[in-house]
């Protein structure tokens, strides 16, 4: 009998992620003429989306969410995480900035509960947009 096995890597894990989106701040808070931003929260990991509740004319700048978003079926090496922070609109949403986070870079053991916030620098072009705590 023939046995392989890969080796899995640091921080690689399966099963239920739940992350807090605790707020976003140094956004811009105007969304056109006379118009505040309606900001909203959402992460992608893989194929499955999750967001937050939209906060209307909150603006950008110390918008408070305090959500958990649960991804119930993460695979093992799926560790990237997309996190987007759009402005809610009537035709459609408008990107005010994203950021990618492998999530290796964090030791995520079983039933591992961090109670640190992390704040992400968001891009927008290429340029800083604002900032995600999560």
């Amino acid at each position: 009998l023939l046995f392989s096995r890969r080796a899995v890597p640091k921080g690689a894990f399966a099963g239920v992620l739940r992350i807090g989106v605790v707020q976003i701040d140094g956004f811009s808070d105007m969304a056109g003429f006379m118009d505040r931003a309606d900001p909203f929260v959402m992460l992608q990991l893989g194929e499955e989306i999750r967001q937050t509740s939209i906060k209307n004319n909150a603006g950008g700048k110390d918008v408070i969410f305090n959500e958990i978003l649960s991804f119930m079926e993460k695979h093992l090496m799926q560790n990237m995480l997309k996190i987007q922070v759009y402005d809610k609109d009537t035709v459609s949403d408008d990107l005010m900035g994203e950021c990618h986070v492998d999530l290796k870079m964090f030791d995520l053991k079983e039933d591992h509960e961090d109670e640190e916030e992390k704040i992400f620098e968001m891009l927008y072009n290429g340029k800083p947009a604002g900032k995600a705590i999560l």
